[in-house]
């Protein structure tokens, strides 16, 4: 199998896990969680874990030439992406905020195209509009959230932009996805309790339920889904990822109907093919383009930590 179809299917599998943690995470409020808690201990519970496969591969943990760039990714980018999202929660259903968060593809293709002079093929660009207009097709009638909790969903796409972003053109790509997974964590812990702290909204007196669910999101999230973005991107570029993580939203519209029973409408229906039409267009344009201007081929190498 190639580089480039590699990339697509750690992009597309790791938006899957990201579709349905948010499921997770919401069920765990029930049991005493909130955005922040919630946000803490994915954090902090895979740390150990993390740590151990890091030393079992005699993975060096050393980032002295990194570490502006991962503070950086870590702390504006996965962690107040975390906090914020998961902070809508509490005002928004979690399929909304999922879709409201979805704004950051077409933020970080605009941002690589921009600022980067990233060149946009005429399927990427299809694909952005189709996308987009799914996107606006899953969204709920105005009255059914509150403007914080679409504040936070918003925001929280921002900043993850500018996480995607961080990985691809700070070269942090090349970083083996354990080892950056582990740093981005411990920031994100950091950020959380903190911020937890200062606000009193750190709350320990979790039910065992809500224990066993904040766990399932740390090992999920950071032994699966980041590490499986971090290589969608490594191999595909940040603009490609962004678009086939769009099976995200997907995810969540199809796991709220078969385990919380929530109705989906004709118009969400439709906004599900278009998505779905765009990430066949995306890798249709993966196999015709060549990534001459800082983008993997076939033929390239990465050299990377093992």
């Amino acid at each position: 199998m190639s580089n480039k179809s590699m990339g697509i299917i750690s992009s597309m599998l790791s938006a899957i896990i990201y579709g349905f943690t948010p499921i997770l995470a919401r069920a765990a409020f029930d049991g005493g969680a909130n955005g922040i808690t919630a946000t803490f201990f994915r954090g902090l519970l895979s740390i150990p874990i993390l740590f151990i496969i890091l030393k079992y591969k005699k993975i060096s943990l050393s980032i002295s030439k990194d570490w502006k760039e991962i503070f950086v990714a870590g702390v504006f980018g996965i962690s107040l992406t975390s906090l914020s999202l998961y902070m809508s929660y509490s005002y928004i259903s979690v399929s909304v905020a999922t879709t409201l968060h979805f704004t950051y593809p077409i933020l970080v293709s605009a941002a690589c195209a921009i600022l980067f002079k990233e060149k946009m093929n005429l399927w990427k660009i299809s694909a952005l509009i189709l996308c987009s207009i799914g996107i606006f097709m899953f969204m709920d009638h105005i009255s059914s959230f509150g403007m914080k909790g679409m504040a936070l969903a918003l925001l929280s796409g921002v900043t993850y932009s500018l996480y995607m972003i961080c990985i691809d053109k700070a070269q942090l790509k090349h970083i083996h996805y354990f080892k950056l997974t582990l740093y981005l964590n411990l920031l994100m812990a950091v950020v959380s309790g903190l911020f937890g702290l200062y606000t009193g909204n750190l709350n320990f007196s979790l039910t065992p339920k809500a224990w066993i669910l904040c766990a399932f999101v740390s090992f999920f999230t950071s032994l699966g889904a980041l590490p499986l973005l971090q290589q969608g991107i490594k191999l595909t570029g940040v603009s490609t990822a962004a678009i086939l993580s769009t099976l995200e939203p997907i995810t969540s519209i199809i796991l709220g109907i078969l385990i919380l029973k929530e109705t989906v409408s004709p118009l969400k229906l439709f906004g599900c093919s278009l998505i779905i039409i765009s990430i066949l267009l995306i890798a249709k344009g993966e196999g015709k383009q060549d990534y001459s201007d800082g983008f993997l081929t076939e033929k390239e190498d990465i050299d990377i930590e093992t």
